[in-house]
């Protein structure tokens, strides 16, 4: 019997739903729904100096304009929350600490680092077919950060842990991600978990084959329901 399908979006609240993201979240929702599955919102908001509450309302109110209602999430609960990251700092620093225990993890100058096993990784990505990243080379591929002096999370880190608690089946997301791969799945062998299947999707171009920017005209989901 095949796993359950969920897949997630999951929008930081810094600003008003971009095209980009909202074509990403369509296409997760439409994935889901295909396959009976599980579609979850999670908010990560862990920049509190740039998260506004208005912000994230509007990621709310443009999805919904959309038609893309979320099964699990903020509003909606679920098995699996918080769906907030600031609210899952706990959780993080539980796997934090398996990661220390195995010796994986280094401080550098009151940063946490994770010590990557340098290897080739092989990502087997669903649009992009088998890529071989090759992390062997700490000049070009550094040990990455997951926590900074300050205390904060690193975006790979949390993501990593978030997918793997809310039992994550399938990342569909915009192949400007694609590079953060190798790293999401050294993270996820480290803790001795299967990673989830990839699939990362062309971005918003402009004519000029520039990338859609926020402050290009009609990059903002808001822009059409005014």
């Amino acid at each position: 019997m095949a796993p359950q399908v969920r897949v997630r979006f999951a929008p930081s609240p810094t600003g008003y739903l971009h095209i980009g993201g909202a074509r990403t979240a369509l296409f997760n929702w439409l994935f889901a729904r295909h396959h009976g599955g599980t579609f979850v919102l999670r908010v990560e908001d862990t920049d509190r100096a740039r998260n506004t509450e208005e912000a994230a309302a509007a990621i709310y109110e443009g999805l919904r304009w959309l038609g893309l209602n979320w099964d699990e999430g903020p509003h909606v609960g679920g098995d699996f929350g918080p769906y907030f990251q600031s609210q899952r700092t706990e959780i993080y620093q539980r796997y934090l600490q398996q990661l220390q225990d195995a010796g994986h993890i280094f401080e550098d100058q009151g940063a946490l680092r994770f010590r990557s096993p340098r290897e080739h990784v092989i990502v087997d990505d669903l649009v992009a077919g088998k890529i071989d990243f090759d992390l062997s080379n700490e000049q070009t591929h550094p040990d990455m950060t997951i926590r900074r002096p300050d205390g904060s999370w690193i975006f790979h880190f949390v993501n990593v842990i978030d997918d793997m608690e809310m039992k994550i089946s399938h990342v569909i997301r915009g192949e400007d991600h694609l590079s953060n791969t190798p790293k999401h799945i050294e993270l996820f062998r480290a803790l001795g978990v299967e990673p989830p299947r990839y699939a990362h999707i062309p971005l918003i171009l402009n004519r000029d084959g520039s990338k859609m920017s926020k402050r290009d005209q009609g990059a903002s989901v808001d822009y059409y329901i005014k």
